[in-house]
């Protein structure tokens, strides 16, 4: 009786830390759908690094990378169309699908790009390049931004 006792009380210690924590742990995506012929699809998972909470219902938009030769070697855009770059709102997980895209480089912006948004960087800060390839998946993990549930 008195090893239950022990027993069930570090269950609740070890409970209420892992709360208090207010760590993510790791979320197994679900399998997106296969994207059709020629199409990819992009899939990932917007956490804030502020709260470590998933953003859900974050706005998640793919803005196309355009190449430019220049001489200083700084030619390279993004454009996000707002009528026509592909889009999609994450679930209450902060997982999102992005299904039957065009099959190319994107930049991932998340947030309100009228109001408060982030652009998902690399380790140096600059915006980073995904390459999302003809009919395959590109799982980009969690996205972790200095973004909020009320930024979102």
């Amino acid at each position: 009786m008195k090893y239950k006792f022990i027993f069930v009380i570090l269950v609740l210690i070890f409970s209420l830390s892992a709360c208090a924590t207010g760590q993510v742990e790791p979320e197994e995506l679900p399998a997106p759908p296969t994207p059709d012929a020629g199409m990819a699809t992009v899939t990932g998972r917007v956490v804030s690094d502020i709260t470590n909470e998933p953003l859900g219902g974050a706005t998640i938009r793919l803005a196309e990378v355009v190449r430019a030769e220049s001489e200083d070697g700084g030619g390279d855009v993004f454009v996000l169309d707002q009528a026509f770059s592909p889009g999609v709102y994450a679930d209450d997980k902060g997982i999102f699908v992005v299904a039957n895209v065009d099959a190319m480089e994107y930049v991932i912006v998340i947030g309100d790009v009228e109001s408060i948004y982030e652009v998902v960087a690399d380790e140096s800060g600059k915006p980073k390049v995904w390459n999302a390839l003809p009919d395959a998946v590109l799982n980009v993990g969690d996205l972790k931004v200095s973004l909020t549930q009320e930024d979102v």
